[in-house]
């Protein structure tokens, strides 16, 4: 029988077993994570196994990321798709806040190019060593989740909410 033309590596497919099994590990293993879905835990330790041609439903996944706290399986499906995932923000980013807005992006975007151009100065690279030590990651994360404070204060006021 012709294999499938799959469109992801088996790397990919690794990373999200592996996805799996740490969402089931933070969910304090398989029993635990059977108790929150509607999978028995034999079900769900296949699910984490390489050598296994199944995938966990996505239903499942939902289930155990409500349960953990953590989009595992989520993260690595926006990655292998290409995208990141930004989570939505908590505080309410409506009225009289258009100046807190702008000026978190500004502070956090300008933190990110000053610390960037810091890690440039030398040799117009930036290493891992100083990606950490500057804690570029983090800025930038911050910053995603500013500008998605003012996308969700934006529909808001598209919906007229805001």
């Amino acid at each position: 029988m012709d294999k499938l033309a799959r469109p992801h590596r088996e790397a990919d497919y690794l990373a999200l077993k592996g996805a799996t099994r740490r969402l089931v590990e933070a969910c304090g293993g398989v029993e635990s994570a059977a108790a929150v879905t509607r999978t028995g835990f034999q079900t769900l330790s296949k699910y984490g196994l390489s050598k296994e041609t199944v995938f966990v439903p996505v239903d499942v996944v939902a289930d155990l990321e409500a349960d953990a706290g953590d989009p595992f399986v989520t993260r690595a499906l926006a990655v292998l798709a290409g995208h990141v995932l930004v989570p939505l923000p908590h505080c309410d980013p409506g009225k009289g806040r258009w100046y807190r807005h702008i000026s978190e992006i500004a502070k956090d975007v300008g933190s990110v190019v000053q610390r960037l151009g810091e890690a440039l100065e030398d040799d117009g690279e930036v290493s891992k060593t100083e990606m950490r030590a500057l804690a570029l990651r983090e800025r930038v994360q911050h910053a995603i989740a500013e500008l998605a404070t003012l996308d969700q204060a934006l529909a808001d006021l598209e919906r007229g909410e805001g």
